[in-house]
């Protein structure tokens, strides 16, 4: 009987330390898992932090939107594949929010990177659309949500 109980420990041990080890290997996995979560919300923020556009000019004439802006901030962007243009505003009494789908996006001031919208380069945005005559505010969105806008007019 003494060593039944000797071996009924040993596995109960072995158990024990099976468990421990599978918890222990679970959880530093799962803060691993956290962890990188973690550095890549700070990436996000960071990134967001050095992104900054600034709408230089709007101009609307015979149905084509074109608008000139610059990267103030320090990030680079590869493409405009990202980027959103929104036209809110009032005509006629009436409220209106347009969503452009099809831009047109050219770098207008290349200074350096031909193709990467670099730090203090200037783009320019250029769509067809029709708008009536009203007030408008045009919005020019970067890929990490950082935005500006600019109001025109059309026809006023």
């Amino acid at each position: 009987m003494g060593f039944d109980t000797v071996i009924a420990s040993v596995i109960a041990i072995a158990i024990i330390v099976l468990v421990s080890y599978t918890f222990i290997s679970g959880s530093a996995s799962i803060t691993e898992s956290a962890i990188d979560s973690y550095k890549e919300l700070i990436k996000n923020e960071l990134k967001r932090l050095n992104t900054a556009i600034k709408i230089l000019n709007v101009t609307y004439s015979s149905g084509t939107l074109q608008a000139y802006f610059k990267n103030t901030g320090n990030e680079r962007f590869m493409s405009f594949d990202g980027f959103d243009v929104f036209i809110y505003g009032s005509t006629g009494g009436s409220n209106v929010v347009i969503y452009i789908t099809t831009a047109q996006y050219d770098i207008t001031r290349e200074l350096i990177n031909p193709g990467i919208f670099d730090p203090q380069e200037i783009a320019s945005v250029r769509s067809t659309i029709a708008l009536g005559d009203g007030t408008y505010t045009l919005q020019i969105c970067t890929p990490n949500a950082v935005c500006d806008t600019l109001d025109f007019e059309v026809g006023l």
